[in-house]
Parts: C-alpha cells; structure tokens; sequence
C-alpha cells in the first residue's frame, strides 16, 4: 500500500477512531495518543492493509486492543495507591484483630456497672451529664467509674 493510498482509506476514519478511544479511556490526551499509536502500527503493518475489507473494523479492533493494553498498564499502579492507603499491612491487622481481642475479653470481665458506663460514654458518645440522667448516677461517680475501667483495661 503506498503513503497515497494510505491517506486516502486510513486517515478519514481518524475521528472515528478518535471517538472510540476517548469513550475507551476517557482522557483525551490518552485517546489522542492512542490513535497515534494506532496509526503508527498501521503504517508498519501497510504491505499487509491491503488484504483488509473493512479498515473501519480492522481499526477499531487494533486501537480496542492498545486502549485495553493502556488501561492494564495504568490499573495497577492506582490499585497499588489505593492499597497503600486504605489497607494496612497484614501483620499489622493480624496485631490489631489480638489487640481488640484482648480488650473485649478484658471488657466481660470489668464490673457490670463499670462496663456499663464505660459502654455508654466511649462507645456510645453520650456526655457524663446524658448519662447521669439516664441512670441517676452523679457525674462525678460516672467519671470515677469510667476512669477505673480504663485503668483496668490498661492493665
């Protein structure tokens, strides 16, 4: 196939090709790239082109396939940030998972009136003075309490 032949079938369809890497990538700089890779390996594979029925098909299957490629090359360094970010190590969760154990264990084991309060104040969030109305208890006793069930929990 020679460069006029070439002009004449492959470049009409760049705005085709265009449309279809930009809806693949959603960047435009990316589908911009994309079809000028296209391209690029059109013009190696041009002795070839000529056996090709439909350059439209031919050519969208070609840049499906580099958008794919691009795709796979970007996915793993965003899911290797994603994981740094959200996940901690796995020994790490594995010290957590025995840490929460043992405070759990430790929590059955305080005095009920204790871990009740503890219960109320740390985990629900309720104010000393909420609390104190809820279960007629002074709120300086409801500190006192809460403060011995943490210093046992330290334990």
């Amino acid at each position: 196939m020679t460069g006029r032949e070439f002009q004449t079938v492959w470049l009409p369809l760049q705005g085709k090709f265009y449309r279809v890497a930009f809806y693949l990538l959603e960047n435009e700089a990316d589908a911009k790239d994309a079809v000028q890779e296209l391209y690029l390996k059109l013009w190696t594979l041009r002795g070839h082109l000529e056996l090709i029925r439909e350059p439209s098909a031919y050519g969208s299957l070609l840049l499906r396939n580099l958008c794919i490629d691009r795709i796979r090359k970007r996915r793993p360094r965003e899911e290797l940030r994603e994981d740094q970010a959200d996940d901690p190590p796995p020994d790490l969760l594995l010290e957590e998972k025995e840490t929460l154990k043992g405070v759990l264990e430790d929590m059955v084991a305080l005095p009920s009136n204790q871990r009740k309060l503890l219960t109320m104040r740390v985990l629900q969030g309720l104010s000393y003075e909420r609390i104190s109305k809820l279960t007629g208890l002074s709120p300086l006793n409801i500190r006192v309490q809460v403060s011995l069930a943490r210093k046992k929990l330290r334990r």
